[in-house]
């Protein structure tokens, strides 16, 4: 069984950051995975630079390899623009987290989408469902609810993306996701945030390829983490993800040798002394796409 490791530091990790990372050292990064031998690496997101600081300048690190976020038809056209194929977006059952993280309500989301992804290749497009496993403003969620939004789903991407944002997963949710995307014909993969023990989202990730699923988004160094949920704690590792498909017997074809220039590079970037300027956020940060 191929397993697909969906590389999100470039993006989910520094974006996470409390500082600018250079033009530079985002470019530096991104090299040094694609060198390593990782296939699917998501690079940026199109979004306004006064939202998002990290993600500033996003045409010039972008390399037309990798995939791009975008939560609107102004950072859709830019992404377009700059040679972009493969578009991440995102949905979420929690209204909260829709109004602090995107801007609009679920619904006005879904209207968004269908404004620019109306027609355009599904197989292209991988919607990202954040807070799908419960929220610490919505609870946990209702079968039938996460039903719903994996349908509406489907109305754009081929691949959905259940994303345990404050880690709460367990091993049975899992394998219930998994069940509805094949349900919904839909390819599932998996986003997994951690409080510092890497071991919890191992064993849902073991959970997830006996369910079936064969891609999981990782983040070199740990990247990471969603900066518009309180304790969200940190992304998996890409490095320790593949260690442990080697010993459970996958194949991954990533050089690890190359693999640790990159992860040493991300692990500088996470020290103030690496990056260029701080940020000094003036009000609440909202429509930045963190999962």
């Amino acid at each position: 069984m191929g397993i697909t490791v969906y590389e999100v530091g470039p993006r989910d990790g520094l974006q996470a950051l409390p500082h600018v990372v250079s033009i530079e050292q985002r470019t530096e990064l991104i090299k040094l995975l694609y060198d390593a031998g990782l296939k699917e690496v998501e690079e940026v997101s199109f979004v306004h630079p006064k939202v998002l600081p990290q993600m500033a300048n996003a045409e010039e690190v972008f390399t037309g390899r990798g995939s791009s976020l975008v939560l609107n038809g102004r950072g859709f056209n830019r992404a377009i623009a700059a040679g972009a194929e493969k578009i991440n977006i995102v949905l979420s059952p929690c209204e909260s987290f829709c109004m602090k993280n995107m801007g609009k309500r679920y619904q006005e989301l879904l209207l968004t989408y269908h404004t620019f992804l109306n027609g355009y290749p599904k197989d292209k497009v991988r919607v990202y469902i954040s807070m799908a496993f419960g929220s610490p403003d919505s609870g946990e969620f209702s079968k039938n609810h996460l039903d719903i939004v994996v349908r509406d789903a489907k109305m754009f991407g081929d691949t959905v993306v259940f994303a345990d944002t404050v880690g709460v997963a367990t091993n049975d949710d899992i394998e219930f996701v998994a069940d509805l995307a094949f349900k919904h014909n839909m390819i599932p993969a998996l986003h997994l945030h951690h409080k510092g023990k890497e071991e919890r989202a191992l064993s849902l990730i073991r959970s997830g390829l006996f369910a079936g699923i064969k891609e999981f988004d990782t983040s070199i160094g740990g990247l990471g983490g969603c900066p518009f949920a309180k304790g969200s704690g940190s992304n998996l590792a890409t490095e320790t993800l593949l260690k442990y498909l080697e010993v459970w017997g996958f194949e991954h074809n990533v050089d690890m040798e190359l693999l640790t220039k990159a992860s040493r590079l991300a692990l500088e970037l996470k020290s103030y002394e690496a990056t260029s300027s701080p940020i000094l956020w003036a009000k609440p940060l909202k429509s930045a796409g963190g999962f």
